[in-house]
């Protein structure tokens, strides 16, 4: 099942699955998370989620991010290879959160090449350290 909403509208399990195994260590997107979980702060950051069998097992989300919109996400390592990760862009896409004519900031080859199947042009790869990749 395909769910979009806001970190804010994040269930307790389901900011303890992402902050736990569904996000790199230390990632920024993991500290939103987490920070959000405990109360420190609010999020309206848009996330899309995949659930299945009780449990989530990916997301997507977009925020800005140095004047650019940016496509993250993660799928749980059982579940990659499915197209999940493209539902979740697509499902984004489709309810407006994301743009096809402003720039794209991603941060894996992988979440590059998904954005470019759905039409993105102005796609950005940064490296882990913020720095494009030529």
């Amino acid at each position: 099942m395909i769910t979009l909403t806001t970190v804010d509208g994040l269930t307790p399990a389901d900011c303890l699955a992402i902050g736990r195994r569904l996000c790199h260590p230390h990632s920024e997107f993991q500290l939103e998370v987490l920070r959000r979980m405990s109360g420190e702060m609010s999020s309206s950051t848009p996330i899309c989620l995949w659930h299945g069998g009780g449990a989530l097992l990916a997301w997507a989300a977009s925020h800005e991010w140095r004047g650019m919109q940016t496509l993250e996400m993660f799928t749980d390592e059982r579940h990659r290879g499915r197209g999940i990760a493209v539902a979740l862009s697509a499902a984004m896409y489709a309810a407006g959160v994301l743009e096809r004519d402003l720039p794209l900031a991603v941060f894996a080859p992988l979440t590059e090449e998904i954005a470019r199947r759905l039409g993105f042009e102005h796609v950005q790869l940064f490296s882990h350290d913020w720095k494009p990749v030529a």
